[in-house]
């Protein structure tokens, strides 16, 4: 009878893996969505099967479940003890050497394109996290899955292959931009022209000296171990949180394995109610590395989504799309009056509009508010991207923007500062801004145009948006440990003045008439 069978990433008690690896806990937002259909019974009655090289008698079975998600384990050909001693990175190196094979083919027969490190080998996988030990028999009984992360230390343990098996995500989602930072050390900008302004009860504090970047920039731009908080640069294209089939390149991995290379075994988290953070969007993010920190944020952050004047602020810079010039005075209209832009996003679709249907069905809106502080600078006013000599610094901004293959009927670009109002997601930000028909230059669902960036022979997406000011009362610790954090009279401010897009604006203005 065929089944729904739900793959379930969660943390496991399971006890009968022998030789197996440590239990873990797991993320939660490790969880997988992958839902099939079938028959569990046959599970794997159409498993492709390989002789185990040096393991006479013994066969690796694999099959893919879903695109790139394949199971695989060792089977006795005659005595199931026989594969008691096949360790998870014999099976993974088959199954490995077996899918690429197979993909090979798929380059050769038709001609795909696949991009550098799309598929990683065995040991990749393993320390990007992409490969589980599954419970099979708790998933065949349909009990869930059971299924917990492999680590590069589990490659030489022997788990009992007649109750797990291996799922494994042989190309899982990259996001190399995270290896362009170092994670231990402070962020240039601290010391250099005051790109980046940090102000704890109105003084700049110290950046210790052995946490100053080598070879590539830092990551730090405040942290305090006693309070229990870092505040970061986050850069585009890299996750907040792991997923199910990358744990290494996010924010949050990324950050806990610099403190523990520094001897600071803290658990670092994103606090309660902290807004959703785009892969894309660059900037300022607050983590907790003790409970203490997440709680006092969640409470300013609860207390934001209500208060007329909230006291935790966070501000972005983005570059919008300008396709009537006609329409810029809409935004210097609302930067005058500092009017509160009000719009309501469908949860379902993401749809923003200006005012709630005439329907029953609108309870689960979001309301969604964001002031224009700031339209251009003391400068100029925009930026023309339109022109038809390919040689004009028009098209070179364009082209630094964009690419070869510029946004067609984009006619300017303006800088902006917004402030939002309430929950603080910089979906919103992207959302309202179109709905107003200012898509983010690089944010192609909204309308922005896609923006391709190459670094040694890896691709990601950016999107200019960056949280570049965020502030909160200054958290002051009570003499008991345990007691929670009250809030000071002073303020933490932190300012970047600079995002991707500044020198490029910079170039323009150089060598081009002001607008």
């Amino acid at each position: 009878m065929a089944v729904d069978a739900s793959i379930d990433a969660e943390t496991s008690s399971q006890k009968s893996c022998k030789k197996g690896p440590k239990e873990r806990s797991n993320s939660p937002s490790a969880a997988t969505d992958i839902t099939v259909s079938i028959n569990k019974e046959d599970l794997w009655k159409d498993a492709a099967m390989v002789e185990l090289s040096g393991s006479p008698g013994v066969t690796v079975q694999w099959f893919e479940i879903k695109k790139h998600v394949v199971f695989g384990r060792a089977v006795g050909a005659d005595e199931p003890a026989s594969a008691k001693n096949v360790t998870v990175g014999q099976v993974l190196d088959v199954v490995v050497d077996e899918m690429w094979k197979r993909t090979a083919k798929s380059i050769l027969q038709e001609g795909i394109h696949v991009r550098p490190d799309s598929y990683p080998p065995a040991p990749t996988l393993l320390s990007l996290g992409s490969v589980w030990l599954l419970n099979e028999k708790q998933y065949v009984a349909g009990h869930g899955s059971h299924a917990h992360r492999l680590h590069p230390e589990d490659e030489t343990s022997t788990p009992d292959w007649k109750e797990f098996t291996l799922r494994i995500y042989t190309c899982p989602d990259r996001f190399f931009a995270a290896d362009a930072l170092d994670w231990s050390k402070y962020c240039r900008g601290l010391l250099l022209n005051s790109e980046i302004a940090v102000s704890i009860d109105g003084e700049k504090p110290h950046v210790p000296v052995t946490a100053l970047p080598d070879e590539k920039d830092g990551a730090i731009v405040y942290e305090n171990d006693d309070l229990g908080f870092a505040v970061l640069n986050k850069p585009g294209s890299v996750p907040i949180h792991p997923n199910v089939g990358n744990h290494n390149e996010d924010v949050i991995s990324k950050f806990t394995m610099a403190l523990r290379d520094s001897k600071k075994h803290m658990h670092v988290t994103l606090p309660n109610h902290y807004p959703e953070i785009d892969t894309e969007t660059y900037g300022l993010v607050a983590v907790a590395t003790k409970a203490q920190f997440s709680n006092y944020m969640s409470k300013l952050l609860q207390q934001a989504e209500t208060a007329e004047k909230p006291k935790l602020t966070k501000i972005y810079k983005c570059l919008v799309c300008v396709r009537d010039p006609e329409r810029m005075g809409l935004l210097e209209a609302f930067q005058k009056t500092a009017k509160l832009i009000t719009h309501y996003s469908d949860p379902v679709h993401h749809h923003f509009v200006r005012s709630l249907p005439n329907n029953n069905n609108t309870t689960h809106w979001q309301k969604c508010q964001l002031r224009v502080l700031k339209v251009g600078d003391d400068k100029f006013r925009a930026a023309c991207v339109s022109t038809k000599y390919q040689d004009s610094v028009d098209s070179s901004l364009a082209h630094r923007l964009w690419g070869p293959h510029a946004k067609e009927g984009v006619e300017y670009v303006m800088e902006l500062e917004v402030e939002t109002v309430g929950k603080f997601h910089a979906h919103q930000v992207r959302g309202q801004l179109a709905a107003l028909g200012f898509p983010i230059v690089g944010d192609a669902v909204k309308g922005g145009g896609s923006i391709s960036v190459f670094s040694e022979r890896h691709e990601w997406k950016r999107m200019a948006l960056q949280c570049c000011e965020l502030s909160f009362p200054t958290p002051v610790a009570c003499a008991q440990k345990k007691k929670p954090l009250q809030e000071g009279d002073g303020r933490c401010v932190f300012r970047l003045d600079v995002a991707w897009w500044s020198e490029y604006l910079r170039q323009y203005e150089l060598y081009h008439i002001r607008v």
